[in-house]
């Protein structure tokens, strides 16, 4: 080889070895003095200088290294630009669909240009959302909790020099509903999610953009536009007629009378000028049924083909008024139970949100995928709605409310969900969850996974999962992950058949979990116990979710009636009951449901302490105190009556005929496909002829009746306390007792002055 052949690949060599180093923008690298600079203006806005501050403390937590903040520089530097208008932010169009809007303040722009790698968003929050992007991408950062942050060791920090990319959320409005992101503002910064809801969210971290105003939240806001305590015993036609009589408890408004409009379009106009700086106000129905039967709202309904009719007509005429005072103003009403089939007729005017929610389908699988009678009536519903607008709001359920310690294997169909909603015209997206307290079943999994899904659908699930399950549980992953696998698919197989959903308000004695699998489950996450010991960042993640498996094997043997030897014995489950009080102690606040659980808690410290031993049940009967009521003090309450016989019942009120007292049958423990009477032990006060009470039992699951009586004042000897046989029948974990005063005749009136429950019996029946 001469020396020109040498010389020549010398040359190609060192041309080489420049073009690699020039093929990527280093911002640190360990054990170097930092050559680059964060550059933001000096006029930047507190998200912008935020972001800086962040990008300097996450690079100085990876490589060691402090990046000098600046407002200019000749050498190098990531700059920071917050740009308002379209044309200097080329592809961070309008997603929203709202008139004042020109661009999306969250979409962000990286390019790298020579020295300079720019950093570019739509608006100030886009700018914060662009570096978390960066730290996450690039450095390797992680934010899987509010406690649980990963920035882990590198050599260098950098990026390809090309580096060219647009990144614009899939939704306008992004919020997980999950206590960790509704009360930790930075967290929820980290994760790129906005809200509707946060008060008090900080204008560093990018404020709070799709708030509602005027105290008129995103839902059930009739009764404060026009409260019947205060007008309806001077109006009651301003309210709901029901079976001919109008409503003062539990009621919503009567959508064609003038004076109703005229007066909430007043008060919603009163709240607004009080409050004129929100995107939204919400005008929507109260959190029940009971709409307007009255033959003016009825006429209109019948026309529309819904409810919504008279709904979206409403809303409509208070949206026309609005508007000539507050151009920009939004009302937002819900497409909601009743409400939730869109109008044949009527049009939603361009200042009209409806928010369409989800709360009777299956969550076992994505909403399009579900053979569930609700799923394939909703698929119509929101392909309907989303060809009335070209902004609908749309909240989601992702957890079980009744019980937020549950197993609830709704993972796999989140991100399905997501797809299936923005293929729908849906811009905002509200996915509640267990909102009141920590460690709910996979919350932390689950609030990571939709932040990512709500900016990008699209995202395969197994890498997030790998990342999620080995950042947050460390060397408990593979024993956390294989029960969240087998967990999952015995939910699919269980809810391959259609009469078998997962819904929100589910029992713990879900058939899809014997309690076989529950044992062997907590021996996996004993295992992750044992595996992180070492380390407390993750055995305390680890311990925590482990009380999910433990709270359904407690209450699986903490039965209100129970015929068999319940799963744990008195030792385990009084072991059990502490190691949940304990760590419900440390990780404050934990909640066990939506409603109040307190005397769930009491009792088990009186499991705990071994004042209550969990065991069969020798007579099958279940005392008043135990019974639930809806709207104490209203509808009915626990009253001393010496006719019962602990001198002790529940009476309920004759003032309606709801369902006020309603038990799951996953309160007994019961063998499958045997048959159970289940009696009730009633008196009644009479007042006229008419229907004493009315009593039963609903499934869940095919939303009907399985049977009941219907008892008249007549069939009524005495005012004394008689045994009534409701019905025999095969029961099931999604079904539940109810029980409510008679419903009034077509005078209006109640035929009772009033109806006390002693007890509720349960017994196998032998054939």
């Amino acid at each position: 080889m001469n020396r020109m052949t040498i010389a020549l690949l010398a040359s190609m060599a060192l041309a080489a070895t420049l073009q690699a180093a020039d093929a990527t923008f280093v911002l640190a690298e360990r054990g170097k003095a930092a050559d680059c600079a964060i550059v933001v203006p000096a006029d930047a806005s507190e998200p912008v200088r935020y972001a800086a501050e962040e990008l300097r403390d996450f690079t100085e937590k990876t490589t060691g290294v402090t990046l000098p903040i600046v407002s200019s520089t000749t050498g190098k530097a990531v700059v920071l630009e917050s740009l308002e208008k379209l044309e200097h932010l080329e592809g961070l169009g309008n997603p929203e669909g709202l008139e004042g809007e020109t661009f999306n303040p969250d979409a962000f722009r990286f390019h790298a240009e020579g020295k300079r790698l720019f950093i570019t968003g739509g608006g100030p929050r886009g700018v914060l959302y662009g570096v978390y992007e960066l730290l996450e991408r690039f450095a390797g950062c992680r934010w899987y909790a509010s406690w649980h942050t990963v920035a882990p060791p590198r050599d260098r920090f950098e990026v390809p020099a090309n580096l060219d990319e647009t990144h614009t959320p899939a939704f306008a409005m992004r919020e997980p509903y999950w206590f960790d992101v509704h009360e930790n503002q930075e967290f929820a910064a980290r994760l790129r999610v906005n809200s509707r809801s946060w008060k008090r969210f900080d204008e560093k971290f990018g404020g709070t953009p799709w708030r509602f105003g005027g105290g008129l939240g995103s839902c059930h806001t009739f009764d404060t536009l026009l409260p019947p305590d205060e007008w309806f015993d001077s109006h009651p036609e301003y309210f709901s007629m029901v079976k001919g009589r109008r409503m003062k408890s539990r009621t919503q408004l009567c959508l064609t009378n003038p004076d109703v409009l005229r007066i909430v379009t007043s008060n919603v106009l009163e709240r607004i000028r009080k409050d004129p700086g929100a995107k939204f106000y919400g005008v929507s129905q109260n959190d029940w049924f009971n709409f307007c039967e009255c033959p003016a709202c009825k006429a209109v309904d019948d026309e529309e083909g819904s409810h919504a009719g008279t709904m979206v007509r409403f809303v409509n005429a208070i949206a026309e008024e609005v508007e000539k005072e507050f151009p920009d103003a939004i009302i937002e009403t819900l497409a909601y139970q009743y409400t939730r089939k869109a109008p044949k007729k009527t049009k939603l005017r361009h200042n009209v949100v409806p928010c369409l929610c989800t709360i009777e389908c299956d969550f076992s699988r994505p909403i399009d995928e579900s053979q569930f009678r609700e799923n394939i009536s909703f698929r119509t519903d929101i392909e309907d709605w989303s060809r009335l607008t070209d902004f609908l709001f749309l909240w989601d359920y992702t957890t079980d409310f009744g019980h937020y310690l549950l197993p609830w294997a709704n993972v796999r169909a989140l991100q399905g969900n997501l797809q299936f909603f923005r293929r729908n015209n849906v811009k905002a997206i509200f996915e509640q969850g267990a909102y009141q307290g920590r460690h709910a079943d996979f919350a932390e999994l689950k609030t990571w996974l939709l932040a990512k899904w709500m900016w990008n659908p699209d995202l395969p699930i197994e890498p997030l999962l790998d990342d999620f399950f080995a950042g947050y549980y460390g060397k408990g992953a593979p024993f956390v992950r294989e029960y969240f696998e087998q967990l999952h698919r015995l939910q699919a197989k269980y809810s391959a058949d259609p009469k078998h959903p997962l819904l929100i308000f589910d029992g713990v004695e879900n058939p899809a979990l014997p309690d076989s699998f529950l044992e062997e489950a907590a021996e996996l996450w004993a295992k992750a116990a044992d595996a992180t010991k070492d380390d407390p960042a993750t055995s305390y993640n680890v311990r925590m979710g482990a009380m999910s498996v433990d709270y359904a094997r407690l209450e699986r043997s903490n039965r209100l009636l129970s015929f068999t030897e319940p799963a744990l014995s008195p030792e385990k489950a009084r072991a059990l009951a502490q190691s949940i009080l304990d760590r419900m102690e440390e990780a404050k606040p934990v909640r066990l449901a939506e409603a109040d659980r307190s005397e769930t808690i009491a009792q088990w410290r009186k499991i705990a302490n071994g004042d209550v031993v969990i065991g069969k049940s020798d007579t099958g009967e279940l005392e008043d105190k135990f019974l639930p009521i809806t709207n104490r003090g209203q509808w009915g309450d626990h009253v001393d009556d010496p006719k019962a016989e602990d001198g002790r019942a529940l009476k309920l009120f004759n003032t309606h005929f709801q369902w006020c007292t309603m038990l799951s049958m996953s309160s007994f423990a019961f063998e499958p496909g045997r048959k159970y009477r289940l009696s009730v032990r009633v008196r009644a006060d009479k007042a006229g002829e008419g229907e004493a009470f009315w009593t039963g039992v609903y499934s869940k699951g095919t939303a009907s009746g399985r049977g009941g009586i219907e008892p008249r004042t007549s069939d009524i000897k005495d005012g004394e306390y008689h045994w009534y046989d409701v019905l025999e029948w095969v029961p099931a974990a999604d079904e539940l007792f109810w029980i409510g005063p008679g419903r009034f005749g077509d005078d209006g009136k109640s035929a009772i002055n009033g109806i006390w429950i002693d007890k509720i019996a349960f017994h196998p029946v032998f054939e």
